[in-house]
């Protein structure tokens, strides 16, 4: 009585090998896919039009017809220099000049008749053209009195008040316009042959986390600076909105691999002996789903994702979870993930 309890026992063990042996694990079926690698560098962003405005002629401020913050056109009034000085004196060549040009219509219908010397003529209409040119002068500098805006735009700070002086080279006024922008960024070297003018690159900003753009690379520079051994990647935008400030930091997301057909694994699952860098795969022997240790060649990794160059087929499955338990021949059962 006791064998036969023993036997029964037996059999009931033997009748469930497969599900107490087989060590659970989940697969991923390898298949071609996009794979590709970015690198990045931080920019600073600049407007394509930005002006710090000075005079071309001395002066005193005599009126600012902007505040900070005024929207301007091309050829308006930003201020004007006190231009009293300039007019008297166009107002006595004007009458000097009247008298000059009344002598030298004489002096020319005299010696039309062969009336007085040609050095008498020659001095009537040199001291007219004389005076001539002195009134173009002053009507120029006239002109330059009255500073306008050369481009449409937004009058961001005014460094002057009514009544202060004003002198070339010293800048009185900061106009900018934010319609088009740039980002500036060095690049080190060693990625001169991974971009080329055209290539389209992603633009983040830590000021505006949900903020992404996609531009077209539109300048490289010709020379590597010896100090940092970069060169200049320059990409134009338009900044629709004039969210994007002059100066404002930029991360530029640079594209340099791409694979259409790539075999990618998860890079936790690449183990690695004396032999080199392998994995587990999934076989069918007699039946039965058993681990297979296989030897890979690696290709580039991006974050957790790794390309395999060799050792791979399309079809083919690998371990994803559970591999660590894994060794070769292991019987496996696969579960879902």
């Amino acid at each position: 009585q006791k064998i036969a309890e023993l036997e029964a026992e037996l059999v009931n063990v033997n009748a469930e090998p497969e599900t107490t042996e087989l060590l659970p694990v989940e697969i991923k079926e390898m298949s071609r896919e996009f794979f590709s690698r970015y690198f990045e560098v931080t920019g600073v962003m600049e407007a394509l039009k930005d002006a710090y405005i000075s005079p071309e002629i001395n002066g005193q401020i005599q009126k600012i017809n902007v505040d900070r913050g005024s929207r301007v056109k091309k050829g308006d009034l930003i201020l004007k220099l006190n231009t009293d000085l300039t007019r008297k004196s166009m107002e006595e060549i004007e009458t000097n000049l009247e008298l000059a040009k009344r002598i030298f219509t004489k002096q020319e219908e005299l010696w039309k008749q062969n009336i007085g010397s040609e050095l008498q003529y020659l001095e009537a209409k040199n001291s007219m053209e004389s005076l001539e040119a002195r009134l173009a002068t002053l009507q120029k500098q006239l002109e330059m009195a009255h500073l306008t805006a050369p481009f449409s735009g937004i009058i961001d700070d005014i460094m002057v008040k009514e009544g202060e002086l004003a002198s070339p080279g010293v800048p009185l006024v900061h106009l900018v316009n934010l319609r088009d922008m740039r980002v500036s960024a060095n690049v080190s070297e060693a990625y001169l042959s991974s971009v080329s003018k055209g290539d389209l690159v992603e633009l983040r900003f830590p000021s505006y986390p949900e903020l992404m753009m996609k531009a077209l690379v539109t300048r490289l520079g010709e020379v590597i600076s010896p100090q940092t051994r970069t060169f200049t990647l320059e990409v134009e935008l338009e900044n629709r909105g004039e969210k994007l400030k002059p100066n404002m930091l930029t991360s530029v997301r640079i594209q340099d691999y791409r694979n259409d057909n790539a075999l990618v694994v998860p890079s936790n699952i690449l183990r690695q002996d004396f032999n080199g860098t392998f994995l587990f795969r999934v076989d069918e022997v007699d039946g039965a789903s058993k681990a297979q240790k296989v030897y890979v060649e690696r290709g580039i990794t991006v974050q957790d994702q790794t390309m395999i160059t060799e050792g791979l087929s399309a079809g083919d499955l690998v371990i994803t979870k559970g591999f660590n338990l894994v060794s070769d021949g292991t019987r496996l059962r696969i579960i879902q993930p």
